[in-house]
């Protein structure tokens, strides 16, 4: 009896640890999807500067380490004032849509631990993205929250490559 519960609470123990592993989130949604298509732009104009998406989108197949049971995509993307004038306090990536028509990877990005990145761009990054194929064009869209106002903007770049890592 003792052995049964046991084995009965390894198994929900288990179960419960599979289903906490977050997958991403990927859906098909049309109206978000045309939401994306008509409302976005290539260049935000705020406050007499012009600023643009950067994106990267890659998959890391370098050898080294323990082997990992997945290569999910991982997004870097940036907001970026063409003027190399600092970015806005007043602005935030907080959210991130990587389109492969009709799937849409939703994702909400974290800052960058580089400590590099010039202050004319605000980078953050979203791992554990789908595993979609290498070489293939995507289009990326970052919302772009105004923390004041609380407006928010969309801009897109579109045929982005992702890209396939491994040496």
């Amino acid at each position: 009896m003792h052995q049964s519960k046991f084995i009965f609470l390894l198994m929900i123990s288990c179960v419960m640890i599979i289903a906490a592993c977050e997958k991403p989130k990927v859906i098909e949604d049309s109206e978000l999807l045309s939401d994306l298509n008509s409302n976005s732009f290539d260049t935000l104009f705020f406050n007499s500067n012009k600023y643009v998406l950067e994106a990267y989108l890659y998959r890391n197949f370098l050898p080294g380490g323990p082997i990992p049971t997945a290569r999910p995509l991982i997004a870097s993307v940036s907001l970026v004032n063409n003027d190399e004038l600092k970015v806005s306090n007043e602005l935030d990536i907080t959210r991130l849509y990587v389109v492969r028509d009709p799937l849409i990877w939703v994702s909400i990005p974290t800052l960058s631990n580089d400590n590099n990145i010039p202050e004319y761009k605000l980078t953050k990054i979203s791992n554990d993205g789908p595993e979609w194929e290498t070489g293939i064009l995507v289009d990326v869209v970052i919302e772009v929250s105004n923390k004041t106002t609380k407006d928010k903007y969309l801009i897109i770049s579109r045929e982005v490559t992702i890209d396939r890592v491994e040496k």
